[in-house]
């Protein structure tokens, strides 16, 4: 895990960490990131792109180098989004608790930020050591489609001007399967990649 120069080790950063599969990463994760980034005052939002869900049966569609690679060129002009494989580095399933851990002992001193949805945000209590992972991290609040839940704790944080974001990664799988065009749902250079290693057509 490295950070961009501009920052040491030690510096008191704001960071924020956005997991999930990326499969395909899209506009509405770019959005919501820039959100974050924005209104909470992060300095840096960290991606995260999982290896295998605990609370998913089945597997990425695409590899994660294929998702790595797809993250890669989303965020190539964004250089306050960073990237980090350390849960496709772990063995499988991937654990938020650890993950925090670890981006802990990389950036000792920072404010970590722990983007959530309101549906993760239902079953969070069912996360690994989950009370300990209230300790490492604070919970940023970013509505998609859902609603925000009604019960809501102190260590969750929500933004200032919440935007609700329809698009998802399946639906944008289920328009490649179909040939339909995804230009308006995800990067350009994503949409080229998914198009020229002819990923979710099946």
């Amino acid at each position: 895990m490295k950070e961009p120069a501009l920052f040491t080790r030690n510096r008191r950063l704001r960071l924020g960490i956005y997991g999930g599969t990326f499969d395909p990463v899209h506009t509405g994760h770019l959005l919501l990131a820039r959100d974050a980034l924005e209104q909470a005052r992060l300095d840096a939002v960290l991606f995260v792109p999982c290896g295998q869900s605990p609370f998913k049966a089945h597997k990425p569609r695409a590899t994660d180098v294929q998702r790595v690679a797809l993250l890669r060129l989303a965020l190539k002009n964004e250089p306050r989004f960073w990237l980090t494989r350390c849960e496709l580095d772990r063995p499988a399933p991937s654990f938020a608790y650890d993950t925090a851990v670890e981006i802990r002992e990389a950036y000792p001193r920072a404010q970590l930020f722990w983007l959530i949805g309101a549906d993760q945000l239902a079953d969070l209590d069912k996360w690994r050591r989950a009370d300990a992972l209230r300790r490492l991290v604070k919970f940023l609040l970013l509505p998609r489609g859902e609603v925000p839940p009604k019960k809501r704790t102190t260590t969750v944080l929500s933004l200032p001007q919440p935007r609700r974001i329809d698009i998802s990664a399946t639906e944008i799988r289920h328009r490649v399967k179909s040939r339909l065009p995804i230009d308006h749902l995800v990067p350009t250079p994503v949409a080229a990649y998914i198009k020229r290693h002819g990923l979710y057509l099946s």
